[in-house]
């Protein structure tokens, strides 16, 4: 029997604690689960720091006209990709009798597939192979991704939710601030080198959550699921559960307008100010992801305590909502990289009051305890959308009067627009505060 496996188990919803007290299914963890926890949202904020540059860099280098195009056909793949199989780990690890727990084999299993993974992108000599490879880094992470967001409903208590997620917020910011910078550096050494050094990296750090959590271990068998609930495992009815719905709507749409910056910041810093030197781009790059990351930590810490304390979570998304949109308007209204660095400034300081509720926000509008895994499942599909949607999005946007891609104002304003929508969706939201 594993060392990890503890008694806390879901067999019947009568054992489960209602989702507004202040109790968790999980056990009490040690200090060490703490420390990895973060540790591994940290390891996925170096993942997504890897893919927004080493993927676009190679994409540059192999055919620079066609560039844009290749990413969002990457992309696209990869997001249709993941965003059928994370639902289906979220499912499954509800239902789980393992030894191991019900979380803890999605974590090593979406190491050793993201692993694969950067192992083909590194030897990858054609798009067909770079996204094959890039097709199971996301679905590894979007493994690994399921188990550290259920961990909040399993592990996390409701008080403390917002600074949590303020915290692991802030790790995926630095991480992503690591990826891009690690990557920049490691470029010398070549394709193998962009991906398998930090890849393996941020793999290795996630699989420290593996060992140090006590999971929870489901000792009876759950029910029997016919074709209803297999499509369950994808839907939550809007009418039935208004508050999950408008919730999701507003995280679908804020993810969409970040993901229509980070995807294409690099193509957008070669063509807006029109640089070819790889270096050159990159050191732009990681200026624009150190000016994000320092107002998104100190963001997220303000609100997040704000947050905790008033137990109020509506409040720092709106403001996060429009804060990103204004920072926004702002970086794409000049042509000098000292305003675009600002506004992208601005940009993090939004995306730290988000994510300083965001999390709570979801888990607090969560059905039931008994499903999180599948209804976090869903609310993954809510930033996993966006990574198919975006680059269509994006594909036609930066086409609008530019034959070779490069109208990334029109990708920016659409962005403006996702934002606002987000922070309406929120405010919509009636039995959170």
């Amino acid at each position: 029997m594993s060392a990890h496996a503890v008694e806390p188990v879901l067999p019947s919803s009568s054992s489960a604690p209602p989702l507004a007290s202040d109790a968790i299914p999980g056990e009490r963890q040690s200090r060490w689960f703490w420390v990895a926890f973060v540790l591994a949202w940290f390891g996925s904020g170096i993942a997504q720091g890897v893919a927004s540059v080493a993927i676009p860099q190679l994409l540059k280098e192999w055919n620079p006209d066609q560039a844009t195009g290749d990413l969002s056909i990457v992309l696209t793949l990869g997001g249709a990709a993941v965003l059928v199989t994370t639902p289906i780990f979220g499912r499954v690890s509800d239902r789980s009798m393992s030894r191991l727990g019900i979380r803890r084999p999605w974590i090593l299993s979406g190491a050793v597939i993201a692993l694969i993974g950067y192992g083909i992108q590194a030897t990858a000599p054609s798009l067909l192979l770079l996204g094959t490879g890039t097709v199971l880094v996301l679905v590894g992470w979007g493994a690994i991704s399921m188990t550290v967001h259920t961990l909040f409903a399993d592990q996390i208590r409701r008080s403390i939710r917002a600074i949590m997620s303020a915290v692991t917020g802030a790790a995926t910011a630095l991480g992503i601030l690591g990826g891009v910078s690690l990557s920049g550096v490691v470029a010398a050494t070549g394709q193998a080198g962009m991906f398998l050094i930090p890849g393996g990296l941020s793999a290795l750090l996630a699989l420290l959550l593996f060992f140090a959590l006590k999971d929870i271990r489901r000792t009876a068998p759950a029910a029997p699921l016919d074709w209803r609930g297999v499509l369950a495992t994808f839907w939550l009815s809007p009418r039935r559960y208004p508050d999950f719905a408008w919730a999701w709507m507003c995280r679908f749409f804020m993810t969409a307008s970040i993901v229509s910056v980070t995807s294409y910041l690099y193509l957008t810093i070669s063509g807006r100010f029109a640089i070819d030197d790889p270096a050159a781009i990159a050191a732009v790059q990681t200026q624009a992801t150190a000016a994000f990351t320092l107002m998104n930590l100190v963001m997220a810490f303000v609100f997040g305590v704000i947050s905790d304390r008033t137990k109020r979570r509506k409040p720092s998304v709106v403001i996060g909502s429009l804060a990103s949109a204004a920072g926004l308007v702002l970086a794409v209204s000049f042509g000098d990289i000292v305003w675009f660095l600002v506004g992208i400034a601005i940009v993090g300081a939004g995306q730290g009051a988000y994510i300083a509720a965001d999390v709570a926000l979801m888990t607090e509008c969560l059905p039931s305890i008994e499903d999180a895994g599948k209804d976090l499942g869903i609310v993954a599909l809510a930033y996993l959308l966006p990574g198919i949607l975006v680059p269509v999005f994006g594909y036609f946007a930066t086409r609008i009067g530019s034959p070779t891609g490069e109208n990334f104002a029109a990708l920016y304003m659409g962005a403006v627009v996702m934002a606002l929508i987000a922070a309406f969706s929120v405010t919509r939201v009636k039995g959170v505060r």
